[in-house]
């Protein structure tokens, strides 16, 4: 007895074991938390706030990014560098987050993401987002057991100064040792979609588990061939010219806050967070699986989403491929379809009726673009479209059909001869050579943009190559095809890149173009519009016309009235305007303007009176930079006060070959930047901060200027020391003094609908 106690005794034993081993086997794998990465946006722009550069907000934001990442088992250390870019002419002073959690290889994937934000906004989304999924990501990366690679969380500042954290992270040995490949996290606007929107040298083999693993794939390799055309740059655009493979993800949704006052963290909603974070987590986790040394020789890729469900991604030999076959397919197509055509509509009818649909479609543009020009000479304002654009839209849409509708029912008033046989083919004879000029074009000029046009005309080619073209019922059938492929790559794509170009063109110097929206809607249109017309087209004529027209009729007038009445700016969807001062030294006066994209000045109670429209540069003792913005106006009144910073010490002292001059500046406010500016004519022979010439000076800007100041060194050539002790600083700070608030806004700037960019100049001698 007591022998079979103690085996059952050890039986016990051994099923204990047991057990806490399958406990262990199936302890549930760490998740992305959508609370978790709240509570990070919330404390950065919440709480926080606005984190620009040098201030001591962005110090407290580092502290506590700082301390999450040693909660989370990383090794963190700071990068405290002067980062440079010379092509810029531009130096600042950064502190980079650096963090590392060792794998079974040093080789490590990298999480980046900037902490800093925009002087203007809190940061939520541009870059509280950013950094709160990397935080939470990182936090499930390092709790995963048996990871391959090394983990980088890489939080830079100064990147709304010019990329300046990157530049200097990319002096850095040991990132640049480790890091094998990235995924960047940006935002330009507060809602969905997350957008895969480009990806980096050699990151085709990145593409393929961000197809397969990310649960909410979202991303289009035309965005490649759209922001490399954009004034815009992220990060991800210092990086990728170390040849590291990464892909850039950004929100692209409401940008109307981006960069302003608006974009605070309840504007972030909590689908985009857990989205993205899904999306970064799986697709690291993927990535860890695969050899992260890897490398492709081709850089341009196709990728793109299929309703966020699945994605798919290939290379450029693919790409030329798919691009050649869909021309020859859609040349014998169209050869088909043409006689097939002509048999059914004799030539001369054929030619007709072409020409007619010609004239038609140019009626549908004229309409389109009519409409828009007619909406803003209605309003007092140049964008009346601003903040609810989709009424617009459907007023494009609306006229663009009557207009269609008006033209194809005059062609019934032709002579009976003129008439041909109702027949979906003719439809394609009409399509193919444009969709083939375009697909040759796009494939050629933008080819990460070419499936756009190359996959539906490889449906269309092969399907009428294969079907009767004569049969009416077989031509339908490839046309309802061929629609799903057009409707899904085009129509969810067109709205939403309709919607952030009515944002980003309220952001940038210029009056938006009336024939732009119809234009794209126009693109999208030739796409869509073949299919969907030779699909459900009738081949007998209508039993009550005038039914559609009455119809078509009351839709434009209901969308122009609805256009009509909407408010061009709202609190949600501000107007975007800028304010400034130029201060000269001892001056008692000062130059004051305020500028934006409409001609209105709404100036509230208190503001300094004697505005003018200016239309040129503001006179100084220095060249003034001039507003880009086309309405500027322009007054003169008390100057603000003095500078808060001083040039405390300046020498020209003889050197070999020439002279050397040395200036230091030291601030008595945080956020500060310096602008030093070299006499008139005269450009360095070497200098301590890099420079270049603009507005006919030579000039170094240094953003974030330390507490103990900086020193500007620059050697000249002999000759020009009469001229050397009029070298200049330039005192820039992105708030404008008395005013309140964070922003420290003047009371007498409107605010209800309106956010602002303010800076303030001194001339420091």
């Amino acid at each position: 007895m007591v022998k079979l106690a103690g085996k059952l005794s050890g039986v016990k034993r051994l099923a204990v074991l047991l057990l806490l081993a399958l406990a262990g086997c199936s302890r549930p794998e760490p998740r992305f938390s959508l609370d978790n990465a709240r509570v990070h946006v919330q404390m950065l722009a919440g709480t926080i706030g606005s984190r620009a550069v040098g201030t001591p907000e962005n110090a407290r934001a580092r502290e506590y990014l700082i301390d999450q990442l040693r909660l989370y088992g990383y090794d963190v250390r700071v990068q405290e560098t002067d980062a440079r870019r010379p092509e810029l002419g531009a130096t600042a002073h950064v502190f980079n987050i650096i963090a590392v959690k060792s794998g079974e290889e040093r080789a490590a994937l990298g999480l980046v993401s900037h902490y800093d934000s925009s002087p203007d906004a809190p940061g939520a989304a541009d870059d509280g987002l950013g950094v709160a999924v990397s935080l939470e990501a990182a936090r499930v990366l390092a709790a995963r057991s048996g990871r391959r690679h090394s983990i980088l969380v890489l939080m830079t500042d100064g990147e709304e100064a010019g990329l300046m954290g990157a530049a200097g992270l990319v002096t850095d040995r040991e990132v640049t040792d480790r890091l094998q490949a990235y995924l960047n996290v940006e935002a330009t606007g507060n809602g969905r979609p997350a957008l895969l929107f480009e990806s980096g040298p050699g990151s085709s083999w990145l593409l393929k588990p961000w197809a397969r693993s990310a649960p909410h794939p979202r991303g289009v390799s035309y965005a490649i061939e759209i922001y490399k055309r954009l004034p815009n740059d992220t990060d991800f655009s210092i990086l990728k010219r170390q040849d590291i493979p990464g892909l850039n993800f950004a929100a692209i949704g409401d940008s109307y806050a981006y960069h302003t006052a608006r974009d605070a963290a309840d504007r972030v909603p909590d689908r985009l967070l857990q989205e993205t974070g899904e999306t970064i987590v799986e697709t690291a986790i993927a990535l860890d699986a695969l050899d992260a040394r890897t490398r492709d020789i081709t850089d341009q890729t196709t990728y793109f989403d299929i309703g966020r469900v699945a994605a798919v991604s290939w290379g450029s030999v693919l790409s030329w491929i798919v691009a050649a076959a869909a021309l020859v397919c859609g040349l014998l197509a169209w050869f088909k379809t043409l006689g097939t055509s002509i048999r059914l509509l004799g030539l001369w009818r054929w030619i007709f009726d072409v020409l007619w649909t010609l004239v038609g479609a140019a009626i549908v543009g004229a309409a389109m673009v009519g409409a828009t020009w007619a909406l803003r000479e209605a309003r007092t304002v140049y964008h009346p479209w601003y903040a609810y654009p989709g009424r617009l839209f459907l007023l494009l849409l609306a006229i663009g059909c009557l207009a269609g509708w008006v033209t194809s029912r005059a062609g019934a008033l032709l002579p009976s001869r003129a008439h041909g046989a109702r027949h979906p083919v003719f439809v394609w004879t009409v399509a193919l050579p444009l969709w083939i000029a375009l697909a040759g074009l796009v494939a050629a000029v933008a080819p990460a943009a070419g499936y756009l046009w190359t996959l539906p005309l490889l449906f269309a080619g092969v399907g009428l190559l294969v079907v009767p073209v004569a049969n009416v019922h077989a031509v339908r059938l490839i046309s309802v095809v061929v629609l799903a492929v057009s409707g899904t790559l085009w129509l969810r794509d067109a709205y939403e890149l309709l919607h952030f170009l009515v944002a980003l063109l309220g952001r940038l110097p210029i009056l938006t173009p009336v024939w732009l929206y119809a234009a794209l809607m126009l693109a999208a249109g030739a796409m869509v519009v073949p299919p969907f017309v030779s699909a459900v087209a009738a081949t007998r004529p209508l039993v009550r016309p005038m039914l559609g027209t009455a119809l078509l009729l009351a839709a434009v007038a209901i969308a122009g009235g609805f256009a009509y009445a909407a408010p061009a700016y709202t609190y949600a969807q501000p107007q975007r305007r800028a304010a400034r001062i130029f201060v000269e030294p001892n001056a008692s006066t000062a130059t004051f303007e305020v500028a934006s994209q409409e001609p209105g000045l709404d100036l509230e109670a208190g503001a300094p009176g004697g505005w003018y429209r200016a239309t040129d540069t503001a006179r100084g003792s220095v060249p003034w930079p001039r507003f880009a913005l086309p309405f500027v106006w322009r007054t003169t009144a008390p100057s603000p006060g003095a500078p808060p910073a001083a040039v405390t010490a300046f020498t020209v002292t003889p050197v070999d070959a020439g002279s050397e001059v040395s200036m230091t500046v030291v601030p008595q406010a945080p956020g500060l930047s310096v602008i030093f500016v070299a006499p008139e004519g005269l450009t360095p022979v070497r200098s301590n901060l890099p420079g270049l010439v603009q507005r006919g000076r030579w000039r170094a800007v240094y953003t974030a200027v330390p507490a103990a100041g900086v020193t500007w060194t620059a050697s000249f050539k002999r000759g020009a020391e009469a001229a050397l002790p009029s070298a200049t600083a330039i005192l820039l700070s992105p708030r404008m003094p008395g005013g309140s608030g964070w922003q420290s806004l003047p009371s007498w700037l409107p605010q209800e609908h309106a956010v602002w960019h303010v800076e303030t100049m001194w001339v420091l001698r």
